[in-house]
């Protein structure tokens, strides 16, 4: 969604059409490292995760989780791709939203992470290119007073909090398939980190289950002024404004809004009033519509919890024009010529089709002369009686984001996956690099778009730039021209 910058109306409903969670297999998390530093009076928890985006198109990456850290107040979020890296600040969060919603429509990178229901959070990260390996950076802080505290700790699925409702496009994925998670603790000699009472070595391997970890700091502990850097710093400032917001929201009467939302923006906090955002300038991403993926935290409940790989299978390059290819399976070491076979000879330019061919296109060329002509345009009129189904007044913007005909009413949606499946409009989004649903969505807009109530503008959603020409022929073709 895109804020309006004069006078208009803002479809209410469009903050919750944003992408549905596909059938999908979900994306996997490579590696997580949590660093536990604890500079009394607080406790900094650090969590890197780290994921490779091995698809062949943009996508938007959504991660739905629990509180890594019970009570602990989020003041940071950054990605890092490559050697650039992006710190996401606090913002209100309806203004965040919109702020997100038109940097991923537009196809430029854009970062937010969101306060969900009962202490859940949900990150989205669109812009992401094929191939590359991006790193997730969440920074939170608790206190722990002068004599230690409890802490669970929540690495992967925490099996104690339940799932609240949600919207479709913000569930929660799980899986059962391990990675490399690391347990680092820094502080002072003198304070011990204890699990199930013992101490805990500097750094360790764990799996995604939760852990109780009791802080102990000594009577009397005084630590070194070179043992608190400007990170410790700005992170207790950080639960210093969560704790004015904290008792603002306790002190009974009328809550200062406008306070609460100040003081999250002063320490960078996220909170139930503001969402951590960061959008790019135009251009730093693709430039194209980003297909939603969903990301998966480690569930240790998994009846078969599957080992680590060895090495993750490379990117592998597509070999037909298939817009979306499923993620790499984690088994999937199958080549081709294995067992002593030879891989199949290309047919020469002029090699004769098979016989199979040979007759199907026999067949439609004398048997179906009169009802192939009618094709395109009969579904072009169809799209325009189905427009009006999806068409909002206020503002004529439709669920292009998605790409998923889920978003529509079922005749329309069955209507968008007709159209999906024509050849021609298959060979068209490969050629625009969308997937055939996307495309047909894009049509169906197209109709929509004769209505005179719709704004000229309403394709700029998929198209920033202009119209291609492959796109236009297909209109022509199905008579959805103007």
């Amino acid at each position: 969604m895109i804020e309006p910058t004069g006078p208009g109306l803002t479809d209410p409903l469009l903050p919750l059409l944003r992408p549905a969670a596909t059938p999908r297999p979900p994306l996997l998390l490579d590696t997580t490292d949590i660093r536990l530093r604890i500079v009394p009076p607080i406790a900094r928890l650090i969590l890197v995760r780290t994921f490779t985006n091995r698809e062949h198109v943009p996508i938007e990456v959504v991660l739905t989780m629990p509180p890594a850290l019970a009570g602990a107040v989020v003041h940071d979020m950054a990605v890092s791709i490559g050697d650039q890296r992006w710190s996401a600040r606090a913002r209100a969060r309806r203004r965040a939203e919109g702020t997100y919603d038109g940097g991923a429509i537009d196809g430029n990178r854009a970062i937010l992470l969101e306060e969900l229901k009962q202490g859940w959070q949900a990150l989205s990260v669109a812009g992401v290119r094929p191939g590359e390996s991006v790193t997730l950076r969440f920074e939170s802080v608790i206190g722990i007073g002068e004599t230690g505290a409890m802490l669970r700790l929540c690495p992967g699925v925490d099996p104690d909090r339940a799932v609240p409702a949600l919207p479709d496009h913000l569930l929660p994925r799980h899986s059962g398939v391990s990675h490399p998670v690391t347990l680092t603790i820094e502080g002072a000699d003198a304070i011990r980190v204890l699990a199930a009472g013992r101490d805990l070595p500097p750094k360790q391997r764990i799996d995604g289950s939760p852990i109780m970890l009791e802080v102990v700091v000594p009577a009397g502990f005084k630590g070194a002024l070179t043992d608190r850097s400007a990170d410790d710093v700005r992170a207790e400032m950080a639960l210093h404004c969560a704790t004015e917001i904290a008792a603002l929201l306790t002190a009974g009467g009328k809550v200062d809004r406008a306070r609460v939302r100040d003081l999250a923006v002063k320490g960078n906090l996220l909170t139930t009033e503001t969402s951590l955002v960061f959008v790019g300038p135009e251009g730093e991403a693709s430039g194209v519509l980003p297909a939603m993926r969903k990301l998966a935290l480690v569930d240790a409940r998994a009846a078969e919890v599957q080992p680590v790989p060895a090495a993750m299978p490379p990117v592998a390059e597509p070999v037909s024009p298939v817009i979306e290819a499923p993620p790499l399976d984690d088994g999937g070491d199958i080549q081709p010529g294995r067992r002593g076979r030879t891989l199949p000879r290309l047919p020469t330019p002029n090699a004769r089709a098979p016989w199979t061919v040979r007759l199907g296109n026999w067949l439609r060329d004398h048997l179906l002369p009169r009802t192939r002509p009618l094709t395109l345009p009969l579904l072009g009129r169809r799209l325009r009686s189905a427009a009006g189904q999806v068409l909002w007044r206020q503002d004529g913007m439709l669920s292009l984001r998605s790409g998923d005909p889920a978003h529509l009413p079922p005749a329309a949606a069955a209507l968008v996956r007709e159209v999906a499946a024509v050849p021609v409009v298959r060979d068209t989004a490969a050629a625009l690099h969308l997937t055939p649903d996307h495309l047909a969505i894009a049509l169906l807009a197209r109709a929509a778009a004769r209505d005179p109530a719709t704004p000229p503008e309403l394709l700029d959603q998929l198209f920033p730039d202009a119209v291609p020409q492959p796109f236009e022929r297909l209109m022509t073709m199905m008579e959805l021209g103007a």
